[in-house]
């Protein structure tokens, strides 16, 4: 999963804030669980949602929410390493204006070649 340091600079880079309690607050389980931490703050309820807008703003449960999908990326993409003999290594999503995904391009880089696949709304 990404640390601490890389979700910090993600939410400051899309927010200008870096909200390191909330990171801090979302990776406390894993002190105690390791790895299964995720177990803890890492899926959407409305008692999290509701306790994060609270404790912090509205821009804190869109990053909380960008924090697990993220974590949850990352451990796709290694587990897609194990599973396929070559695994995509850029994963562009697109939203179109209500928010909905419309179009992903998953791109393969490799130093011989690069190739990419992409799945899309208009052609599905």
């Amino acid at each position: 999963m990404p640390n601490l340091e890389i979700h910090k600079a993600i939410s400051k880079h899309r927010t200008g804030e870096d909200y390191e309690k909330l990171h801090k607050w979302m990776d406390e389980a894993t002190a105690y669980l390791g790895y299964n931490h995720r177990l803890e703050r890492h899926f959407y309820t409305q008692e999290y949602k509701n306790y994060i807008e609270k404790e912090w703003d509205k821009k804190a449960v869109v990053e909380w929410l960008f924090h697990i999908a993220l974590d949850n990326m990352e451990t796709a993409s290694k587990f897609a390493k194990e599973a396929y003999s070559k695994a995509y290594e850029e994963i562009n999503i697109c939203f179109d204006k209500n928010g909905e995904v419309v179009k992903c391009e998953f791109t393969k880089v490799h130093p011989n070649s690069k190739g990419s696949t992409i799945w899309s709304k208009e052609t599905d």
